[in-house]
């Protein structure tokens, strides 16, 4: 079933299930079909990259040895991880890039680390961590693929945080990557929002994707309005009915339905109905070539349009056109130690609340990267290292 029209506040956007897989026999067509689609179409499946999935997650494991505790560091004990690759690079790559710094820390495995201290150099200076410590870990690129393993050695404390007891280690350790991008992301957005608010009645904000990145930004963004702002609309697009109505019940009622199927100016022209006019700020965590050329036709004048996601895909942009409309593309930083600490604390005051998230055991990792990549899992998913009372353990926040 297709939406006639635009989906906006609280009306139900229908059903629309995924678009039937096509049989390709020749590689030209694939490739063609590759580029075509981009990365959050339900339609591109590459057996090989699947097949591949296992590979880095077959020593996914609750028993490994443990290492040595490094000089003036910590052994810490991983009780979970995040879940969270990309799910356009899971269709669309067949291999993982190691990148030299980690421009989208919740693009890769084991940076979404909860665990407690279960050893402390008797060398690390000012006696700040104990063993038992509930802890998570600020990502860096030293971490990449170190997550999924049940002991951590880490050199440098400064990149390790204490966690309240009220948190719960499955919801801290989401925190480090997909909150904390999200968060900077929001931070990165909040001047250009109070400049245009100078200027205008209602400012609107426009979050392309309804996955972990995309339900963060939702809690998070109410969280930095607060509950008295009234002039700025935030809107959430997405091609997954499932994902948009998981939105709506995160609070986001202003949904928009971006059918890969329906004509491209269509789309365009029921977004900018949606919006009652174009959009102020794009915060894009596809960021592939369709998403970005979408955005610049829907972007206002002055407008802005900060880019994240893992994309290796090259974009043409109107350079006159851009200057002379004076909008603005910026990347999504990289969150800083100080922002996971304030984040922190906002979670442990209640003062955001997470995302609907769902708890697998992590000999189970292969399996919910290949449902992540068929777009089976809604909210996000934590691999726990140790043994569950359940099989799955779902927890929704709405």
């Amino acid at each position: 079933m297709k939406i006639a029209g635009p989906t906006t506040t609280k009306a139900n956007p229908g059903l629309q299930g995924n678009r039937p897989r096509r049989h390709r026999t020749h590689v030209f067509i694939m490739i063609i079909k590759m580029l075509d689609n981009e990365m959050n179409q339900n339609e591109v499946m590459l057996p090989r990259a699947l097949d591949s999935l296992a590979m880095p997650f077959e020593s996914a494991s609750s028993s490994s040895m443990m290492p040595e505790i490094p000089k003036g560091g910590l052994l810490v004990r991983v009780c979970y991880a995040g879940a969270c690759y990309s799910e356009g690079m899971l269709r669309r790559k067949e291999i993982r890039p190691t990148l030299p710094g980690i421009h989208d820390n919740s693009l890769y495995p084991g940076l979404e680390i909860s665990g407690v201290v279960q050893d402390v150099c008797a060398s690390l200076p000012n006696g700040n961590f104990s063993t038992g410590d509930k802890v998570v870990l600020y990502p860096d690129e030293n971490l990449v693929d170190s997550g999924y393993s049940e002991y951590l050695a880490v050199e440098d404390v400064q990149n390790c945080l204490q966690i309240p007891e009220n948190i719960p280690l499955e919801v801290a350790a989401m925190l480090p990557g997909g909150a904390l991008s999200a968060y900077s992301a929001l931070l990165k957005a909040k001047p250009h929002v109070e400049k245009l608010q100078e200027v205008k009645s209602c400012v609107n904000v426009l979050v392309v994707g309804a996955g972990g990145l995309g339900l963060w930004a939702v809690k998070l963004a109410q969280f930095l309005v607060g509950p008295h702002s009234n002039n700025i609309r935030l809107f959430v697009a997405d091609n997954s009915i499932d994902k948009l109505l998981t939105a709506q019940d995160h609070g986001c009622y202003d949904i928009i339905h971006w059918n890969e199927e329906d004509h491209e100016q269509y789309i365009i022209e029921r977004t900018l109905d949606a919006c009652r006019g174009g959009v102020d700020v794009i915060v894009d965590f596809v960021s592939s070539p369709r998403t970005m050329q979408r955005s610049l036709k829907i972007l206002n004048r002055e407008g802005l349009i900060l880019v994240g996601g893992n994309t290796m895909s090259e974009v043409s942009i109107n350079l006159n056109s851009l200057a002379a409309k004076q909008q603005s593309i910026v990347g999504i930083p990289k969150g800083s130690f100080a922002q996971l600490r304030d984040l922190v604390t906002a979670v442990s005051e209640g003062a955001v609340t997470p995302p609907t998230y769902t708890v697998y055991p992590a000999e189970d990792a292969a399996q919910v990267f290949d449902d992540l990549a068929r777009c089976r899992i809604t909210g996000r998913a934590i691999l726990c290292f140790g043994n569950l009372t359940n099989d799955h353990a779902m927890v929704n926040n709405n």
